[in-house]
C-alpha cells in the first residue's frame, strides 16, 4: 500500500497481505471527487468556471459527498503509512512520500495543471482578457513583484501538499508507534474499544476541535479544504495508522458496521440542514449550545459513515480484479487531472442552451473520456511522465525502446 492515491495491493507483512477493500474504497472516493467537481459547475457557490444556469438542489448530493469524502481519503492514507513503514526504512519512507506526492505537485501541478484553472477564473471575472500564452508569464510572476517565481497555488491539489506535510509532522509519532513501547500502548488503548459502542469515541476529538475553532477564522474555515477544518485531517490521518496497527480496532469497526450505517443515514438529514443553514448565513452563532450540539452531531455522523465504509468494504470489497489493478495504478493521475479537465470542458459548454441534467451528463462523459485518453495514451506509456505523476516506472523489455 502506498498512499491514498497509490496502489495498495502488494504490501507484505510477514506473508503477502492484500487489502483490496481499501483499494476499492479509494476508487469509490475518487469517483466521489469526480462527481462532486462536475456538480460544482452547476452549484450556486463560487468556483473557477460556472454554467449559465445554476441549481440550488445540486447542493444536496454535494454536501452528502463532502460529509465523508476527504476524511475517508486521509484515513486510508494513514492506513497506508502503517503498511509502508512496515517494510521501509525511515529514509526510504520520506523519499517515497516526496517522490509520490510532492514531485507531481511541484512539477506537473504548479506548472501544468493549476495555471489553466487560474486563467479561466480570471477570464470569467473579466480580470484578464488575453490568451493563455500571454497569461502564463503573468502566472509565474504575479504576487512576487519583478522577481520571477512560481505563484504557489494549491487548488484541488491541496490534498497532496497537506498529506505530505502532515505525514512528516506526525512521522516521529508513527516511528514511536512502531516500537515495542508504542505497540504496547496501542494494545492497551485498543482493549478499551472492545466494549460495545466505544468505537464511536473516535469522533470525540474531532468534535471538540471543531467546537473550539471559530468558523470565521482560517483555522476553523470549513469551506476551503473539502468541507472540513484543515486541522481535522491530521487527527483522521493518525486514526488510519492506529486502526490497522491492532486487530482489536478493526474488529470493533466490523461489529458496529450495521448500526453505524443506520445511525449515519438517520442523523444525516439534520447534519444536512445545519450545513445549509451555515452556507446561507443562517447558522447558529459560534459559541452557543446549539452550534456546539450540531457540530458534535456532524463529527459523530462523519465517524458513523467512516465505520460503515470500512466495515462493509471489508465484508464485500476485499476482492481483486483487473479493473481494480488498472484503476489503482492510474488513480494519482486521474486525481491530478480531473478538475482542470472538467473546468476546460465546462468553459466551452457553459453557454449551451440546454437543461442541467443533459449538460451534467455531457460534462461528466466528455471529461472522463478526455482524462482517460490523456492517461492511457501519454501518462501510462512514457516513463518520464509516469515519474512526474508519482507512478512507478515500467520495466523495459529487452529490445524495447521506451521514453
Amino acid at each position: 500500500m502506498q498512499t491514498t492515491l497509490e496502489n495498495t495491493s502488494d504490501i507484505k507483512i510477514g506473508k503477502p497481505l492484500r487489502r483490496y477493500d481499501l483499494d476499492w474504497l479509494r476508487v469509490i472516493a475518487i469517483f466521489g471527487v469526480f462527481f462532486m467537481h462536475v456538480s460544482r459547475f452547476f452549484d450556486p457557490m463560487d468556483w473557477d468556471v460556472k454554467n449559465n444556469v445554476l441549481s440550488d438542489g445540486i447542493m444536496i448530493p454535494i454536501l452528502f459527498i463532502v460529509q465523508w469524502l476527504m476524511p475517508l481519503f486521509f484515513l486510508i492514507s494513514g492506513m497506508s503509512i502503517y503498511f509502508v513503514m512496515s517494510f521501509m526504512t525511515k529514509w526510504q519512507f520520506v523519499k517515497s512520500r516526496f517522490l509520490r506526492i510532492m514531485v507531481p505537485y511541484l512539477f506537473i501541478g504548479l506548472f501544468v495543471i493549476l495555471p489553466p484553472q487560474d486563467y479561466m477564473n480570471l477570464l470569467g471575472r473579466g480580470i484578464f482578457t488575453g490568451t493563455f500564452l500571454e497569461y502564463y508569464p503573468e502566472y509565474l510572476t504575479y504576487n512576487f513583484g519583478d522577481f520571477p517565481s512560481v505563484n504557489l497555488l494549491m487548488g484541488h491539489l491541496w490534498y497532496l501538499v497537506y498529506l505530505f506535510l502532515f505525514s512528516m509532522v506526525l512521522f516521529p509519532l508513527f516511528v514511536y508507534m512502531g516500537t515495542d513501547s508504542g505497540r504496547s500502548l496501542i494494545s492497551r488503548v485498543a482493549s478499551l474499544f472492545e466494549k460495545t459502542g466505544a468505537v464511536f469515541l473516535f469522533s470525540l476529538p474531532v468534535a471538540l476541535l471543531l467546537v473550539m475553532l471559530d468558523p470565521s477564522t482560517p483555522a476553523g474555515d470549513a469551506t476551503r479544504y473539502g468541507g472540513w477544518s484543515l486541522w481535522v485531517y491530521p487527527i483522521i490521518l493518525f486514526y488510519g495508522y492506529i486502526i490497522v496497527s491492532n486487530e482489536k480496532f478493526e474488529e470493533a469497526i466490523w461489529r458496529h458496521g450495521k448500526v453505524s450505517l443506520v445511525l449515519a443515514v438517520v442523523t444525516f438529514p439534520l447534519v444536512l440542514w445545519s450545513l445549509i443553514q451555515f452556507l446561507t448565513g443562517e447558522a447558529f452563532q459560534f459559541g452557543t449550545y446549539e452550534y456546539g450540539g450540531l457540530t458534535l452531531l456532524r463529527a459523530f455522523n462523519l465517524w458513523c459513515f467512516i465505520i460503515a465504509f470500512l466495515s462493509y468494504g471489508k465484508r464485500y470489497l476485499n476482492v481483486n480484479s483487473s479493473v481494480l489493478k488498472y484503476a489503482s495504478e492510474g488513480i494519482i493521475a486521474f486525481y491530478i487531472l480531473h478538475q482542470t479537465v472538467i473546468q476546460i470542458v465546462g468553459y466551452f459548454i457553459a453557454g449551451w442552451d440546454m437543461g442541467i441534467l443533459p449538460k451534467f451528463v455531457i460534462l461528466a462523459v466528455i471529461s472522463f473520456l478526455v482524462i482517460m485518453a490523456i492517461y492511457e495514451l501519454v501518462i501510462r506509456r512514457i516513463n518520464i511522465i509516469r515519474f512526474l505523476f508519482g507512478m512507478k516506472q515500467k520495466h523495459v523489455r529487452k529490445g524495447e525502446i521506451r521514453l
